[in-house]
């Protein structure tokens, strides 16, 4: 039988309290007492009981945080995370959403430290890009709060992880099939949006496969809208009129049905038959009817609910059964989706 909790404590001259403070790195213990404990825990190789662990999360309320942005990955994501919230009914948990515009920055900002105040045990993000925001997120794991964020990464290494689709592949992946549907040197029209890192990614990653691989072809203009149906309308209007040699678009964001739309009505506007080349990003069902009415050549899934699942999953269990991630980045594959695989 392995040594207990109360052995350490006592051999420490310290409670049991202490003890788990120090194996769940929780504040309130003085750096001497610490690593004193951490020796003990060491030598004895003592092994927390994971069963024990979970029997006492039924017993008490356990709080997780999920913050999203209101961009169009959101609710894929969010039906993920209520699957897996479904698979620990027995335990005692609230799952609370914080949910704020596309690009409300100081929204999310205060969100985050006002977590950081509360007795709040884990949260699950999708990070808006702002120095603000990775502040108030360092705030929380300097608190010894669990963090995992999902679909855009953050450059922070003490978070549990990161799970989503890797955006760097996804720019090249898109430079390919871009290539393949033109059969030419494309001018190319990118949509692109400064709220996420993802969105950023991709399109650099692009950029750099068409320069690398495709030099024939050409950007003609990049777009950077707020992620809201009226500036994606307006915007994609003013570079297709700015630019008619444009005959490809590549969109890294969302409201795809909004710039589709405003492809569709440029066409009406100047009597064009040509429809251009869209390579676009997920499965949403306004996509998919796009796809089956050629608006759209391709779209490339990352497989947002399963990312939700995974990520709700990583923290639940980091939590209950305190089996942390194996990896700090679990990318999800590119699935690559036309008409005809549907």
């Amino acid at each position: 039988m392995g040594i207990t909790l109360q052995q350490i404590a006592n051999m420490a001259g310290t409670t049991k309290s202490t003890v788990d403070k120090v194996i769940h790195n929780r504040p309130g213990v003085s750096e001497k007492k610490r690593q004193e404990i951490k020796k003990l825990l060491d030598e004895y190789g003592y092994e927390a009981n994971p069963l024990a662990k979970a029997l006492n999360y039924q017993k008490r309320k356990m709080k997780i945080a999920v913050v999203l942005p209101g961009v169009s990955a959101a609710p894929d994501i969010k039906k993920g995370f209520e699957i897996v919230r479904q698979d620990f009914l027995s335990f005692n948990i609230q799952v609370d959403y914080h949910e704020f515009g596309s690009s409300d920055a100081e929204a999310q900002t205060r969100c985050i430290r006002q977590l950081a105040q509360e007795n709040i045990s884990g949260v699950v993000i999708l990070p808006i890009r702002s120095e603000s925001v990775t502040a108030a997120i360092q705030e929380l794991l300097s608190k010894k709060i669990p963090v995992v964020v999902v679909n855009s990464e953050l450059s922070l290494e003490n978070i549990l992880c990161y799970v989503g689709q890797n955006m760097l592949q996804s720019g090249s992946v898109a430079a390919r099939m871009l290539d393949l549907f033109m059969k030419k040197p494309a001018n190319i029209g990118i949509i692109s949006c400064h709220n996420m890192l993802s969105h950023e990614q991709r399109e650099h990653s692009f950029i750099d496969s068409v320069e690398a691989y495709y030099p024939e072809s050409r950007i003609c203009s990049t777009r950077y809208i707020l992620e809201t149906p009226e500036d994606a309308y307006s915007q994609t209007m003013e570079m297709l009129r700015e630019h008619p040699e444009i005959d490809s678009l590549f969109i890294t964001c969302g409201c795809v049905p909004d710039i589709c739309s405003a492809v569709r009505d440029y066409r009406a506007e100047v009597h064009s038959d040509i429809q251009p080349v869209i390579i676009c990003y997920e499965k949403y069902p306004e996509i998919i009817k796009l796809i089956k009415n050629n608006e759209i050549a391709c779209t490339l899934n990352g497989g947002l609910t399963k990312q939700g699942r995974f990520s709700m999953r990583v923290l639940f269990e980091y939590l209950v059964y305190d089996r942390k991630p194996e990896k700090k980045r679990y990318y999800f594959n590119n699935k690559i989706l036309i008409r005809e695989n549907l």
